[in-house]
């Protein structure tokens, strides 16, 4: 039992462990005891323990992972302390030896926080003994052979085991809770253990049996979690003042270091993101860019420019004919590429070698810096990585942004939350780039990027970026579009539309959510026919596929929608009506979306102009999409929403929800919306509202689903 006087961690001790470790960056060539191998090791795998010890910031830590939470409305879900007395008091506690998950914690958030930081800081509290004796600690980065290697230690009681880097094994990719749970099974004994990952990657988890917010149940395992939270403005100064501390000319002067002071104002230009550690640590490679306007995309962009400027300084002055700039950043991205095809973060000297064999210049990487303030590092092996996983993101994000990549290589890359999230802030972002990465079409699923979810991108409309859940047997379900927070004003102004249309009222709201991309195809109805054993709807002969699904009624949509939601694991509906006016405006207040007259083959319906008019159907996808990505919701089918029919909009929601009593509602009746392919152009207005019994179907209406983010 540990003594209550006794501490593993301690942010107190950190000038002493600063203190005994920079003796040691000195001595590590011609020391061989174990002390310093273990500093090596830790060196080649994660980075340089004694740059991290010199300028670490302590983090606090939170209960709920701050992307889901308002901190200004809710301030008790963001409560935060500081995080080595958190892990400290974990570490310390009499837990039963049971296999119960009580002696196992996640460590969860984006990246760039902080996480395998964290975990080195815990180590080298162990290796330079400021923590109770008698006590091992283990720091892994989670592999292939991860599971060998715990099982294989000997005195697992008294061992506190770290494993980093959960989203990075490609044994959890498309695996993850099956992996998760092996790695718990194997690793009950250990005294403790903690287990770093992203927080996107994590798998979704049933909610504890006692109700409490600080664990998460997996099979049969309930594990205590804790989310690293974002810097705030006083640990950001504290960075700044450790890492460009006041000269003794400074201090005759009286003044604040000034590379200190230029450092503050750039971070000031940077808003939130000036609140992540990895990007902190990189900030003097970041002023020397010029002032921008700062998102992750131009962020990481300034710190590879700056980077590489320096390197193709060096190599000027050691080679008669260096390469430039530009090939210095196609090697890199040649590289990314390569490991990010494979899965992998190391590349050998075989490897490297490989393929300069079809591009010689990838062999003045071997000419880089490596370590310390590189992006670049080499371990012991003489094996390449990035510094940091994300780097690697950003230069395939950079290569497939501005054509570096083959197109043949596309669909083999794996998109990452992270990959995803520099895409779309480069502003480079197509439909054509996505449908050859294999976005909806090749099986890579993906989850929404943490700062998408921030209060600053939920306004944010991104009409080239579509994504989808995955079925029970792992294939895509419907794709789906992200539509922004925000408001509109519903209906028609007094002296236009039909009364039914008024009065004009603001509807807000207050988070994102999804619809369908498209309305609902034949495809994807059929597919729940065959799973629910009910007759397929007829197409009159026009062909079923990628049409839209005809002939059901709201109550079938409801069934397909309770169907989905199962399979899935995620909220699918029928859209609100409010949902479905504001997606299908798209910012807009004209009567379509692309303005006031219908204009010549915009749509499906009866003087659209196209050649289905008061045919059939068109195949989804067949018309341009409206600002916010979806298309068809002007003609082609009528769509059920989730509303009960009202004659007018007196009484109706603000907020967006479905409106389904009151104001002499009718719920034997739902509200369709959009016009189908039989009808004139005035029933195609983005305010006009419709209407038909639940058991009611029809050759001109079908219907779009909603997901809740």
């Amino acid at each position: 039992m540990i003594e209550p006087t006794t501490s593993f961690l301690s942010i107190a001790s950190l000038p002493k462990l600063v203190k005994g470790l920079l003796p040691l960056a000195n001595r590590l060539a011609d020391s061989r005891d174990k002390r310093t191998a273990e500093l090596c090791a830790m060196g080649d795998t994660f980075g340089s323990p004694f740059d991290l010890a010199r300028f670490y910031v302590e983090p606090c830590c939170q209960d709920y992972n701050p992307a889901e939470h308002d901190e200004d409305n809710h301030p008790a879900v963001a409560t935060k302390a500081p995080v080595f007395a958190t892990i400290d008091s974990f570490l310390r506690e009499d837990y039963p030896l049971l296999a119960d998950g009580s002696r196992q914690m996640f460590i969860l958030s984006d990246a760039g926080m902080g996480k395998t930081s964290l975990l080195m800081m815990i180590k080298l509290n162990q290796l330079m003994a400021f923590w109770p004796s008698g006590f091992d600690c283990r720091l892994l980065k989670i592999g292939a052979d991860t599971l060998k290697i715990v099982e294989a230690h000997p005195d697992k009681a008294n061992t506190v085991l770290l494993l980093d880097a959960l989203d990075e094994d490609p044994l959890a990719w498309g695996n993850t809770k099956a992996r998760v749970l092996a790695l718990l099974a194997a690793t009950t004994r250990y005294r403790r253990v903690l287990i770093s990952c992203r927080t996107q990657f994590f798998p979704d988890t049933e909610p504890d049996p006692f109700g409490r917010p600080t664990r998460v149940r997996m099979g049969n395992y309930t594990c205590p979690v804790k989310f690293l939270s974002l810097f705030d403005d006083g640990q950001v100064a504290r960075y700044l003042a450790k890492r460009f501390p006041n000269r003794w000319r400074d201090r005759f002067y009286r003044r604040d270091n000034p590379t200190r002071q230029r450092a503050g104002e750039v971070v000031l230009g940077m808003h939130s993101l000036r609140f992540r550690p990895l990007l902190l640590a990189y900030i003097d490679h970041i002023i020397e860019a010029e002032a921008r306007e700062w998102n992750p995309y131009t962020l990481y962009q300034a710190l590879v420019e700056s980077w590489l400027a320096r390197e193709e300084e060096k190599l000027r002055r050691q080679m008669d004919h260096p390469p430039s700039r530009k090939t210095l950043w196609r090697v890199c991205a040649t590289v990314a590429l390569d490991l990010q095809q494979q899965g992998k973060r190391l590349l050998s000297r075989t490897e490297l070698d490989g393929l300069a064999g079809g591009f010689p210049a990838l062999i003045n990487l071997e000419r880089f810096n490596v370590g310390g303030r590189s992006l670049l590092n080499r371990n012991a092996d003489g094996d390449f990585r990035f510094s940091h996983y994300s780097i690697q993101e950003f230069l395939v994000a950079h290569a497939l942004v501005n054509g570096v990549a083959p197109q043949e290589s596309h669909g083999g890359i794996r998109v990452t939350d992270q990959l995803l999230a520099f895409l779309i802030a480069s502003g480079g972002i197509t439909s054509a780039l996505l449908e050859r990465l294999g976005f909806g079409e090749k099986g890579i699923a993906f989850a929404f990027p943490e700062w998408l979810n921030s209060g600053e991108s939920w306004g944010r409309p991104m009409p080239g970026v579509h994504f989808y859940d995955r079925l029970s047997d792992g294939s895509p379900g419907p794709r789906m579009q992200w539509i922004p927070a925000g408001e509109f004003l519903m209906g028609s102004p007094e002296g236009r539309g039909f009364s039914d249309e008024r009065p004009q009222h603001r509807v807000r709201f207050h988070a994102p959510f999804a619809l369908g991309t498209y309305p609902v195809t034949f495809a994807e109805y059929d597919r729940f026919c065959a799973a629910t054993h009910r007759r397929q709807p007829d197409d009159y002969g026009w062909g079923r596929w990628q049409r839209p699904v005809i002939n059901v009624s709201w109550r079938d949509a409801q069934d397909y929608c309770v169907w989905l939601s199962e399979e899935t694991g995620h909220d699918y509906h029928l859209p609100s009506e409010a949902q479905w006016e504001y997606a299908a405006r798209g910012g807009t207040q004209t009567e379509y979306w692309w303005g006031d007259e219908i204009g010549h083959n915009r749509a499906n319906c009866a003087g659209c102009g196209s050649q289905w008019d008061r045919e059939r159907t068109a195949p989804v996808g067949a018309f341009a999409p409206n600002p916010f990505g979806l298309y068809d919701t002007a003609g082609n089918v009528r769509e059920w929403t989730a509303d009960c029919w009202h004659p007018d909009y007196q009484g109706a929601p603000v907020d967006g929800s479905a409106w389904r009593e009151g104001n002499g509602s009718n719920c034997s009746r739902r509200v369709l919306r959009g016009g189908g392919w039989v009808d004139l152009p005035r029933f195609l207005r983005s305010a006009y509202r419709g209407r038909s019994n639940t058991d009611g179907a029809s050759g001109d209406t079908g219907f779009r689903i909603a997901r809740a983010i």
